[in-house]
């Protein structure tokens, strides 16, 4: 079994705090596929610690452009001309590593409209990790879009060419946040339970989603951007219900303690290994997929 480990960057991370992430899964001997905003290739200070990723046997992916959400609306419900950002994303990959991206993840894993899936597709990807089964939409940053709520909960072709695969969820996503959130004793059993459903499914691939700073005992505490109050539990159009974010674990090393139980629970598979996701896009170890019928012809 394949298990693949994805990391999110952000803006808002310490660039120094990717290069040791990578550094720490390098010396644990996983390969993570790591999605970047594509806006963070000329950063003077991520660029570096971003160009060592894939020397470290990492993958590079796609996370949009400047990951905000003028592209999270275009990417649901935006027509191609909208969407020049996918474009510019992926000739900045292509001027940082001399090659073209593989992979892509919508920021917030909203759900893709049809445009930007033919805009994947034109520009050759070939897998997709935007897909968040049966996730509860109100907990979404995007409450109001159906959030990927009936979306297979194995592998399928999004589109002739373009492989998704699902980030683990189970209402929740199998994510830092959901992690953080039922701290390291539920979350555990969370995530164990969607291992034994890709256990019994050989089309379910577990993929689990990290945060950079989970990996460094000693990050930098990140507060809320924002005050609790009663705006807090009312879901916003754009970013959802904010209280949750009060709600997560931000001791640094009850994270980094919350995230080994995170990769000892992966590792202890039998029979299992971890993989970059764009060693699932043509592979053959994995069952045939279904398409999902979306029609391109209009």
């Amino acid at each position: 079994m394949l298990i693949a480990l994805t990391v999110d960057v952000h803006e808002e991370d310490r660039p120094t705090d990717v290069g040791r992430a990578a550094d720490w899964l390098h010396e644990a001997g996983i390969g993570a596929t790591f999605f970047v905003p594509s806006a963070l290739f000329t950063h003077p200070g991520f660029r570096p610690h971003i160009r060592r990723l894939p020397a470290l046997g990492h993958e590079v992916g796609s996370h949009g452009h400047g990951h905000d959400f003028t592209e999270i609306r275009a990417l649901m419900r935006g027509a191609a001309a909208e969407l020049d950002f996918l474009r510019r994303s992926h000739a900045l990959y292509a001027e940082t590593f001399g090659g073209a991206p593989v992979s892509f993840r919508s920021p917030a894993w909203c759900p893709l409209g049809q445009a930007a899936i033919q805009t994947l597709v034109d520009l050759g990807y070939r897998v997709d990790s935007s897909a968040t089964p049966q996730r509860l939409p109100i907990f979404s940053s995007t409450p109001y879009a159906n959030t990927w709520l009936f979306a297979r909960r194995g592998l399928s072709e999004l589109a002739p060419g373009l492989l998704e695969v699902p980030t683990s969820c189970l209402l929740l996503p199998a994510a830092s946040p959901t992690f953080l959130t039922l701290r390291r004793r539920a979350a555990l059993a969370f995530l164990r339970l969607l291992l034994w459903e890709a256990r019994r499914w050989p089309d379910r691939v577990p993929c689990v989603q990290l945060h950079v700073g989970d990996f460094v005992p000693d990050a930098a505490v990140q507060p809320p951007d924002e005050r609790l109050g009663l705006s807090s539990f009312v879901p916003r159009r754009d970013g959802g219900l904010r209280f949750k974010v009060f709600l997560r674990e931000r001791d640094p090393r009850r994270v980094y303690a919350i995230t080994l139980g995170v990769i000892e629970a992966l590792r202890g598979q039998p029979g299992s290994r971890f993989g970059m996701l764009r060693e699932l896009a043509g592979s053959a170890e994995i069952a045939p997929v279904q398409r999902r019928g979306i029609d391109f012809r209009g």
